[in-house]
């Protein structure tokens, strides 16, 4: 393989793939990025796969030998970003070496052979149902703060995409502690069955939303235990998770018949006033609701307290009750509305934030007992 190749593209490929090859492994093989010129096209296509998420790219190159040949990633995504000149040459060797060049720096690689390197299909026949990438993109973003991490033995760590009632597909996902879902209109996704639903890992909706992160062309299927995502010179493939998520509905308060109203900015300034002096320890912050006010109170005994205030919506009773600070402030980031509402039943249910005049991205947070 003999190759010459744009420095800035390669930069942003190898950006792209990186979180994809898996860092610590026993396989080394799964560090590295398969890179194969193809003269005949001259681009240089790259795949990169820890098993169960696989991305594949290409790039115009000027190609005089074809070939293929597999190098670490992350080292070099290292040496091409800190190269002076904006065209990088590459050579393969003998003896497992790749030769990276320009100007007067020269970097020589070990490498493993392509043949080494795990198969990984991309099902490129079967039809994929073209979407609005800012739905999917903003679907994703309300809900990836709320999908536990995968330490996590007592939750599904992924996002739960179904189609909910006639005319709607939801994203649900839950630690244990707080629950969370985006609701999207049915014809966002016109012709994908997803009846049964699907449950995508975390790092799974990772990638994807930074393949979503401009707007363009954008389609996907579900084809087997697979979500194929397709975009202009990018194909992804993520495993879905074999699991069954909870019957989250059942969670949900059907009533909530006490509420108030608030500037989402307001609140949230507040909130991360009283998040300066919790701690892991002590994580909670106490709503004090009165009428036309909310008030706040956080803190710890070794650092010291916090008492704030905000204007709000509402002439009911004094009510009280206590959350974890990180997950009503996640919560309220993740809801793109002016005003927030905040509805519940009693102190023993937990509280549910939405839009004021929109209830399609809703988060449902359990109390905490101070």
């Amino acid at each position: 393989m003999k190759a010459h190749i744009d420095k800035v593209s390669l930069v942003q490929v190898l950006q792209k793939i990186q979180s994809t090859t898996e860092k610590k492994t026993h396989m080394p093989i799964l560090s590295n990025v398969l890179i194969n010129a193809i003269q005949e096209q001259q681009v240089m296509e790259f795949t990169a796969t820890d098993l169960e998420l696989s991305i594949w790219t290409q790039l115009k190159a000027s190609i005089e030998q074809p070939g293929a040949v597999t190098v670490s990633a992350r080292k070099l995504l290292e040496i091409v970003r800190e190269l002076p000149q904006e065209v990088v040459d590459f050579e393969a060797r003998l003896g497992n070496r790749l030769t990276v060049r320009t100007g007067r720096s020269r970097f020589e690689l070990a490498t493993i052979p392509a043949d080494d390197f795990p198969f990984v299909y991309f099902f490129e026949a079967v039809p994929r149902v073209p979407f609005d990438r800012r739905v999917l993109r903003e679907a994703f973003a309300q809900t990836l703060y709320g999908i536990p991490s995968d330490e996590d033995p007592f939750s599904v760590a992924g996002l739960f995409w179904h189609r909910f009632g006639s005319d709607a597909f939801r994203f649900v996902a839950s630690d244990g502690h707080r629950l969370v879902y985006s609701e999207v209109s049915g014809s966002a996704f016109e012709g994908l069955e997803l009846d049964k639903g699907v449950i995508i890992p975390r790092k799974g909706v990772q990638e994807i939303l930074k393949l979503l992160e401009k707007d363009g062309e954008a389609s996907l299927a579900i084809h087997e235990n697979s979500l194929l995502l397709s975009v202009p010179d990018a194909l992804l493939n993520v495993q879905l998770l074999d699991a069954e998520f909870p019957e989250y509905q059942l969670i949900i308060p059907d009533e909530r018949p006490f509420s108030f109203v608030a500037d989402k900015d307001s609140l949230l300034q507040a909130l991360k006033r009283a998040a300066v002096v919790s701690d892991q320890k002590w994580r909670h912050v106490r709503f004090q609701l009165k009428p036309g006010l909310l008030e706040l109170e956080a803190g710890n005994p070794e650092m010291g307290q916090v008492s704030d205030a905000v204007d709000v919506d509402y002439s009911g009773e004094e009510f009280i009750i206590s959350f974890n600070i990180k997950y009503v402030i996640e919560a309220i980031q993740a809801i793109e509305r002016p005003r927030i509402r905040f509805e519940w039943v009693d102190q023993f249910h937990g509280g549910v934030f939405v839009g004021e005049e929109d209830s399609g991205c809703l988060a449902l947070i359990m109390p905490m007992v101070v």
